[in-house]
């Protein structure tokens, strides 16, 4: 089942993304969350920042934004 889990995870193929999302107060690697609206949505534990991951136009686009911390 854990090997199921990790190929649902996003997969970025881009030379701008880096390996991990890491948080940008915290500077803690971000936890994949889920998709919303054909967004990857990445959250920080610690500070509740959020980024939504996506592509447009054959760009990867991250949105930053402040959700509660969990």
């Amino acid at each position: 089942m854990q090997e199921k889990k990790k190929r649902e995870l996003p997969v970025i193929d881009s030379t701008e993304m880096p390996e991990s999302l890491d948080c940008t107060t915290c500077f803690l690697p971000m936890q994949y969350q889920n998709k919303v609206e054909g967004k990857f949505v990445w959250q920080c534990f610690r500070c509740g920042k959020k980024y939504f991951v996506y592509t447009e136009n054959g760009k990867t686009v991250i949105e930053e934004t402040w959700g509660p911390p969990r």
